[in-house]
């Protein structure tokens, strides 16, 4: 008996942000199944108020004590940035069910690619779903390293040292278990932290893929229609499968746009504010030949410059994919249709025409333009201060 012919493996493009669910679940913001949800309720209380509140509360009396310039520089880097990736952490608990519903539309699309089976959407979307985990894998990489270094620098130290400045109550450096304990706590927080930041900074980028990605598909679709049709009715039916997909990614790129705006947001007023401290540290460091806070900072400066560049980045590509879109149906053959074509064509492109942004705080599109003025007022500021001095 021959066996039968192998079952095509199903079509999940959701499975691109299946890393950040699996940290949302361990840190306590969507439940699995299969969990008691009084038992998931104590753990995400627990680990929540032990690690996102307590530490940067301690990062922020710290910097509340400090009493020199410099020491106030270094502080403000590291709190903001950590009060930052907090807020963008409470927020995805907010939206939570704004995500699941992006699923549901997911998987929509999933199954319409998957029935018509084309190649070239298909490749399409799994190259989507490969860049957005390299998305993720790059910032785990990047906070891997962060997190080994900021370990390596206290195991050099001369004399004892926190892994961050923050403030406790007690005295450890006369202490050796007060000193133990802090130590202990601060890097399993810095741990839940950088888990946390890592789907933080990696799940606006990897939905705007997916976004992106699904548009790119229904484009190859588009420029298919009446393509090996017999009949005009055949034509049509291509045309309304395709304005049904077009409508479910306008629901999606509404719901991401409500998802990504506080976030992306917080992430500008980060970046500005950060690199704003890392010039004043630069001009109060460099005259105590402090090499390695001038490092450091160069360290804050490209990490948060970085992650603006990504959300812009990818909130680019998604606007020119947008016109693409609308280019393909601008370009489908049409002229030879029947009359009702015509006229569900022309709505289409009424709404087509208008391109998709992300805008963050419903004001500020993500673009790589914006992502140039940025920096322009970075070096704008850095300019200002250094004339200052």
């Amino acid at each position: 008996m021959q066996p039968g012919p192998e079952k095509e493996p199903q079509l999940d493009t959701h499975s691109a942000v299946d890393y950040h669910w699996r940290v949302w679940q361990l840190t306590g913001l969507i439940r699995p199944a299969g969990i008691s949800k009084r038992l998931y309720r104590t753990y995400s209380i627990g680990l929540n108020l032990m690690v996102t509140l307590l530490f940067p509360l301690s990062l922020l009396a710290r910097l509340i004590l400090t009493h020199s310039m410099k020491e106030l520089c270094e502080n403000l880097t590291i709190t903001i940035t950590d009060i930052a990736a907090n807020l963008k952490f409470g927020n995805v608990f907010l939206v939570r069910h704004h995500l699941r519903e992006i699923r549901s539309l997911i998987q929509q699309l999933d199954c319409r690619a998957q029935a018509i089976g084309n190649r070239d959407e298909l490749c399409t979307l799994l190259q989507a779903v490969r860049t957005a985990r390299n998305t993720f894998r790059t910032f785990a990489w990047i906070f891997v390293c962060g997190t080994s270094l900021s370990c390596v620098r206290v195991a050099l130290a001369r004399s004892r040292q926190l892994l961050y400045p923050a403030w406790f109550g007690v005295d450890w450096s006369d202490s050796d278990e007060a000193y133990v304990g802090i130590y202990v706590y601060q890097l399993f927080a810095l741990i839940v932290q950088a888990v946390q930041n890592c789907a933080n900074d990696s799940y606006p980028p990897a939905y705007l893929c997916l976004l992106t990605g699904h548009m790119r598909a229904l484009e190859v679709r588009v420029g298919r229609i009446g393509c090996g049709c017999r009949t005009d009715r055949q034509s049509y039916d291509q045309l309304l499968g395709c304005i049904q997909d077009l409508t479910l990614i306008h629901r999606m790129h509404t719901i991401i746009q409500q998802i990504l705006s506080v976030p992306c947001m917080a992430q500008f007023a980060c970046s500005v504010v950060v690199q704003c401290t890392v010039a004043m540290h630069f001009l109060y460091v460099a005259d105590a030949d402090d090499r390695l806070a001038m490092i450091l900072s160069v360290i804050f400066f490209v990490a948060v410059t970085l992650e603006v560049f990504v959300i812009c980045y990818f909130g680019d590509q998604m606007r020119t994919q947008s016109e693409a879109l609308c280019h393909a149906f601008y370009a489908c053959n049409w002229v030879e249709q029947l009359p009702r074509f015509r006229r569900d064509l022309l709505f289409t492109l009424a709404r087509a025409q208008r391109p998709s942004l992300i805008l963050a705080g419903s004001y500020i599109p993500l673009t790589l333009e914006t992502f140039k003025r940025v920096m322009h007022f970075a070096y704008s500021t850095f300019t200002l201060l250094l004339r200052s001095k």
